[in-house]
């Protein structure tokens, strides 16, 4: 069988395909590349069904092939055949944070809780990347190639767009009006869990502590210092900070490309 041979592990690299949903009841994040539009667009590129996994990573990612593949970057975004023994170097794109590698067939670890995504929290999924690790690829899909190459994103000043969160009334009047009006510097709290951002505090109306609840993917929870914390694909399935906002799921793309010390704005919906 092809496989992938890692032979630099770059940053906080891992497999993900489209996650875990459906399983916080049980404790158990969603996971999933956290770009899922990327993650479908590079599939397509190379022919693969929509559920195939990709490999994630910071950057610094180097892999050889172990036979003939058919491969996408996110680099590139361009379907490119290569042979044993070349090398794809994964980077992500100038100007955003995650790089994504997909292969045709898919990166075919064994699944777990129906996933192949790698948890960072719990380590559930398969293990993380690391120098010499095999990713085998999966069976030819059996699809035609119909797509050589995609045309790069939009990138730009673009307004992350939010929904009014369940815990808004936990604020002052003007705290969702605050968190649109102003910008927001991504800090360098930024991981698959969820992301910190500085800027103008948020202010409470109400001090009490919150008892734990249900959190979904784009939560913007606010502690105590004002400063809002954005949940991402590995976050904890309860929390304790009030809920101001939700990014609605075609904005997260923008959200979680954004690199330490840009800047963010939010638009409600």
């Amino acid at each position: 069988m092809t496989s992938l041979r890692v032979t630099s592990p770059g940053w906080a690299s891992s497999v993900q395909d489209a996650g875990r949903p459906g399983l916080a009841a049980l404790g158990v994040p969603p996971s999933g590349a956290l770009d899922e539009p990327q993650r479908q667009l590079l599939n397509r590129l190379v022919g693969n069904h929509d559920d195939a996994a990709v490999v994630e990573t910071l950057g610094g990612l180097h892999v050889e092939a172990t036979g003939p593949a058919l491969v996408a970057t996110s680099g590139e975004h361009a379907a490119v055949s290569i042979r044993t023994g070349d090398v794809v170097a994964v980077q992500p794109v100038a100007g955003e944070l995650w790089g994504y590698l997909a292969v045709r067939g898919g990166i075919a670890v064994r699944p777990v809780l129906g996933s192949r995504s790698l948890d960072s929290r719990s380590r559930l999924g398969p293990p993380p990347i690391a120098a010499g690790t095999l990713l085998p690829i999966g069976p030819d899909p059996g699809t035609p190639v119909v797509v050589d190459v995609a045309p790069a994103r939009p990138r730009g000043d673009v307004a992350v767009a939010v929904w009014r969160g369940p815990r808004a009334d936990w604020f002052v009047d003007d705290a969702l009006e605050t968190l649109t009006r102003c910008p927001w510097t991504v800090t360098g709290d930024a991981s698959r869990v969820g992301v910190r951002l500085s800027g103008e505090p948020l202010r409470r109306r109400r001090d009490s502590e919150l008892a734990s609840e249900g959190v979904i993917t784009g939560a913007v929870q606010v502690p105590p210092d004002g400063q809002p914390v954005v949940m991402l694909a590995d976050h904890p399935t309860t929390g304790g900070y009030p809920v101001l906002a939700v990014v609605d799921v075609a904005s997260l793309p923008t959200l979680v490309q954004s690199r330490p010390g840009g800047t963010v704005r939010f638009r409600a919906l």
